[in-house]
Formats: C-alpha cells, sequence, structure tokens
C-alpha cells in the first residue's frame, strides 16, 4: 500500500483544521530525522520529495512517498506514540 506523509502533518505551529495530524505535545518533539528512524523501525520503504500542503501552500513542506503493509492512519499513530 502507497500512501504519502506531508511534514505538515507533524508541525506544532499549525492548527488541526490546517493539517495537523497528532498532539501538539507530541508534534513539539517531531524532526525529520525521527521520522525517518521510524519509517525504517517498520521496514517501511520510502521517498522523500519536496513540496508544498495543499491547506498550507505557503510554507514549503517534505512529502514522504511510503510503501507499507501498514494502513496510512496506523502509522501516524504510530509515530505520534513515539514522539510522546
Amino acid at each position: 500500500m502507497t500512501f504519502t506523509l506531508y511534514t505538515q502533518y507533524f508541525n506544532p505551529k499549525i492548527s488541526r483544521s490546517k493539517g495537523r495530524r497528532i498532539k501538539k505535545s507530541a508534534a513539539e518533539n517531531f524532526t525529520d530525522q525521527k521520522l525517518h528512524e521510524i519509517l525504517r523501525s517498520i521496514n517501511a520503504k520510502y521517498e522523500i520529495r519536496d513540496a508544498r500542503y495543499p491547506r498550507v501552500p505557503w510554507e514549503e513542506a517534505k512529502m514522504f512517498v511510503v510503501e507499507s503493509k501498514l494502513k496510512k492512519s496506523t502509522v501516524i499513530k504510530m509515530i505520534e506514540r513515539k514522539l510522546s
């Protein structure tokens, strides 16, 4: 299953209505390096691209195109738990 993860999902400076998908307290611990480590720990193949998240097009972001057996929502919940 292929899905995309934008770094805006984990940005503590934006609201949930603008695209943040995890708790603000967990998002404050987010770095790209931690996301790399988490994706490697679940044995997901991924590719990084520069992109702009549609809800916040004025900010640059990165898009992770992920190939994994897990669902996107499951991966986001795992990331949130590991950042908390």
